[in-house]
């Protein structure tokens, strides 16, 4: 399976290797000492334009978020915070004893008045998020500075600017002169140094003494300093590019999600919040294709993809949604899928198994072929024999399991009784958008037979047999497929584990089909082995093509 993207932390693309000479240069002593971080305080504040006794250098910005809380909210105190926020804000509160108080609004214009009025002589914190997080959207300098000319004098304003960097105001300088506010900033976003966890806490001096007392004295890694410091002092150009290109990349990112079938907030980060008629479908289906992006309990409807940083990148996730609404190829799995299976390849397993002594019934059946490693009935067999004690040798099994099947001269086969589930016309239908393609372990004389007796294998461009390669959960037979479709993005549709860990190591998408006279076993068992989207085998798969 191709490399797995993360666009689920906002994390920026990785500075230059050049980044890590300061280390070389200073030397394996740098890790002998207790670091100072009054330069890198000095740094940034003659980057921010302040004075370095209005900066302090925490663990990351969450470290900043905690002392905050821990200094100016007191147990029992209320935070008051327009929400949704960052996650870390209430929990930080919580975790200082603090009572959250959560404002609604609607997203995009700062709610002034609703926050003064939720204010209270019980108020310690009031905190802000701009951009903010997960919205994306900013607020004005001009009613941050309302809001904080408006908090009694007992309130703190927090305001935390991550993604400051790449917001159309930098609200920073006008936030210093307010006496109560207190600015988070940090290197983790715009300038790509999450993995260094160096966050700021900016402020009137006298307040940003009493954050010194929440937390240890070396709170930075002397790595992390330096490194911090070498890029503050040589890598601005570089941030800048970043942002220019996460600005545009937001542009090109709304343009896919709209193209899916989303509807992508307006962002001033470097992600993007998008709603879909069914999150969780594009969740998983773009795991499944690689692609880890961000869901929220509390914001259901929702999915946060983070820009991505470089052109390969942009590719996959544009294929990749576009794959979620318009599949190029379409897989089928033939058993339980296309065909009916009841009364013939899992009754054969059954009479084959009585023909031994042992008696298999459905839901044991269904068990073996939902615990994976199952695509083979022959074996299936042979499995179940074994757990009862029985060792027949597979050549053995699969003779009598083909009689039964196949039929003799003068026994007709169960094959008879296979039908197929699928309408006919819809198939008809899905082939004039999409290339259609079979993936099944039946032999090829098995399953061309099927299509054609049911007067749909002219529907089908690819159909792949046990011939062709190693059986499901090896991805061999799916790409196979893919390659005879000439189709970079695709769905399968397979009822079993097995066919759901093939689609997702050969980078197709998959699509779980609970078989005729399954229920909820069979259900779990796909969604659990990381199906996309889980229906029923109907005439049309509960409609999930018109979905």
């Amino acid at each position: 399976m191709r490399d797995v993207i993360d666009l689920s932390m906002n994390e920026g693309p990785p500075p230059p290797k050049s980044s890590l000479r300061v280390l070389d240069r200073l030397g394996p002593g740098l890790l002998r000492k207790y670091a100072d971080p009054a330069p890198l305080e000095a740094a940034y504040a003659a980057y921010i334009g302040t004075s370095p006794g209005n900066v302090l250098a925490t663990t990351g910005a969450d470290d900043a978020i905690d002392r905050v809380m821990r200094a100016f909210l007191a147990p029992g105190q209320d935070l008051v915070y327009p929400t949704p926020t960052f996650e870390m804000v209430p929990a930080c509160a919580r975790m200082a004893g603090g009572e959250i108080v959560p404002v609604e609004y609607d997203w995009g214009t700062l709610p002034v008045a609703e926050i003064v009025a939720a204010v209270s002589d019980r108020t310690g914190v009031v905190a802000v998020l701009t951009p903010d997080n997960p919205t994306g959207r900013a607020f004005t300098t001009e009613s941050l500075l309302s809001l904080g000319q408006a908090l009694p004098a007992h309130v703190t304003l927090m305001v935390d600017l991550a993604y400051a960097e790449f917001a159309d105001e930098n609200p920073t300088g006008a936030l210093l002169e307010l006496p109560r506010t207190i600015v988070i900033r940090t290197l983790s976003k715009a300038w790509g140094l999450a993995g260094l966890r160096v966050g700021f806490a900016l402020g009137p001096k006298e307040r940003i003494d009493v954050l010194r007392g929440f937390g240890g004295p070396y709170a930075l890694t002397g790595p992390s300093i330096e490194i911090a410091l070498d890029q503050l002092q040589g890598g601005v150009g570089r941030m800048r590019r970043v942002v220019r290109d996460a600005r545009a990349g937001r542009v090109r990112l709304a343009a896919a999600i709209r193209d899916a079938g989303g509807a992508a907030e307006p962002s001033q980060t470097n992600f993007v919040l998008a709603s879909f008629p069914d999150a969780r479908w594009i969740l998983r289906g773009l795991a499944a294709q690689g692609i880890k992006v961000r869901h929220f309990a509390h914001l259901p409807e929702y999915v946060r993809i983070t820009v991505p940083r470089d052109a390969e990148e942009f590719g996959r996730v544009e294929r990749a949604l576009a794959c979620l609404a318009t599949p190029e190829a379409i897989l089928f799995d033939m058993d339980g899928v296309l065909a009916d299976v009841r009364r013939s390849y899992r009754e054969a397993i059954a009479r084959t198994c009585a023909s031994y002594g042992v008696e298999a019934g459905r839901e044991e059946i269904a068990a073996v072929k939902a615990g994976g490693d199952a695509n083979d009935d022959w074996e299936v067999t042979r499995r179940l024999l074994a757990r009862r004690g029985v060792e027949a040798p597979l050549a053995e099994v699969t003779g009598r399991f083909e009689e039964l099947y196949q039929g003799t001269e003068g026994s007709p086969g169960l094959r008879r009784h296979e039908t197929l589930i699928p309408d006919r016309a819809h198939l008809a239908a899905l082939a004039r958008s999409s290339r259609l393609g079979v993936v099944t372990g039946r032999p090829r004389r098995d399953a061309e037979r099927f299509l054609r007796e049911q007067g749909v294998r002219e529907l089908f461009s690819a159909v792949v047999c046990r011939e062709d390669g190693p059986l499901k959960p090896d991805p061999a037979s799916v790409a196979i497929a893919m390659r005879l479709l000439k189709a970079q993005s695709g769905w399968l549709l397979g009822d079993t584990p097995d066919d759901v860990r093939a689609a997702v190591a050969a980078g197709v998408v998959p699509l779980g089909v609970v078989p005729p006279g399954g229920g909820d076993a069979e259900w779990g068992a796909l969604e659990g082995a990381g199906a996309a989207r889980v229906v029923e085998a109907n005439a049309d798969f509960g409609g999930v093509f018109n979905a």
